[in-house]
């Protein structure tokens, strides 16, 4: 598929891709850490009633949480290795000048 092709998207949207990427996978990493110390302290109190009650759906919850940070670390990793490619790439092109 030509939109999964970063190579064929201008800089800028590579950029602006890296950085929603970025945001996400900060965001959804806050908010995975703060419901697993929730989860954990709701098990710790309640103990079997608690799986009762669905900490286990939580554990699920938690996994897709998990997944999608990953998903989004992937995303920035990639845009920001097709960034990095493109400067060097450009930076090679330049002539060099002679100071001498």
């Amino acid at each position: 598929m030509a939109l999964f092709n970063l190579t064929r998207w201008p800089g800028f949207a590579v950029f602006l891709l890296a950085g929603g990427a970025a945001v996400t996978f900060a965001f959804v990493t806050v908010n995975l850490f703060s419901q697993a110390m929730a989860s954990l302290a709701f098990l710790k109190k309640f103990g079997w009633e608690a799986i009762r009650h669905g900490a286990l759906w939580q554990v699920g919850e938690l996994a897709i949480w998990g997944a999608l940070s990953l998903f989004c670390w992937l995303v920035f990793k990639v845009c920001e290795h097709q960034l990095t490619d493109r400067y060097l790439a450009w930076a090679r092109r330049r002539p060099e000048r002679d100071d001498r």
